[in-house]
C-alpha cells in the first residue's frame, strides 16, 4: 500500500471513531460496518499462528469494526486511560496499519492458563509509535478468531495502547 493509501486509511478509521463517538445511535442493526482487509504479509502471520497453536486457520482476512466495538473501545480507554476521542482515534488508527504484525496474544498472569481465550492473537503496530501526551505508545488491536459454521474469521475485542515493555513482551 502506497503512503498516500496508508494516510487514508487511518484518516477513515479517525472519522470512524469520532463519529460513533458523537452519535446518539444505540441499536448497531442499521448502523454501518467498516471492513479492515489484511494485508498478505498480515494473512500469511495469522496463518502461521494458527499453524504453531494447531488452530483452523482462518478463511475470511477481513475484520469487521463495528460501532459496538468502536463503543466499548471508546469507553474502556476513556475510563481506565482518560484519553480523548482524538487520541482513541490515534490509538485505532495505527493498530489497524498495514504495517502492523499479526501475533499470538500473550498470557496476561505468571502461568500460561491465564488467558481469558485461547485463540486470541494480536495486531501490532511496531513501526510507528502513537505519541499521547508526550508518551509514545504501540497501537494494539486483540483479536479473537471465531468459528461459525465454516467460516473462521478475526473479530476485533479491544484496542488499547501498550508500552515498550509490553511489545517486547508480545514479540517473545
Amino acid at each position: 500500500m502506497s503512503v498516500q493509501g496508508e494516510y487514508e486509511l487511518a484518516a477513515r478509521f479517525r472519522k470512524l471513531v469520532e463519529s460513533v463517538a458523537h452519535s446518539r445511535r444505540k441499536n448497531d442493526a442499521d448502523s454501518f460496518a467498516f471492513a479492515y482487509l489484511l494485508t498478505p504479509k498480515q494473512a500469511d502471520e495469522i496463518d502461521r499462528v494458527c499453524d504453531e497453536n494447531r488452530w483452523e486457520r482462518v478463511n475470511c482476512y477481513a475484520i469487521m469494526i463495528k460501532p459496538g466495538y468502536i463503543r466499548h473501545v471508546l469507553a474502556a480507554r476513556k475510563d481506565k486511560d482518560g484519553l480523548s476521542v482524538a487520541e482513541i482515534a490515534a490509538v485505532v488508527a495505527k493498530a489497524y496499519s498495514p504495517r502492523s504484525l499479526l501475533r499470538i496474544n500473550p498470557p496476561s498472569g505468571e502461568t500460561s492458563n491465564d488467558r481469558r481465550s485461547d485463540r486470541q492473537s494480536v495486531i501490532l503496530n511496531t513501526q510507528q509509535k502513537v505519541l499521547l501526551r508526550g508518551t509514545p505508545y504501540y497501537a494494539t488491536a486483540i483479536l479473537e478468531i471465531r468459528i461459525e459454521g465454516c467460516r473462521r474469521y478475526l473479530a476485533p475485542v479491544t484496542c488499547y495502547h501498550a508500552t515498550e515493555a509490553k511489545k517486547r513482551r508480545i514479540l517473545k
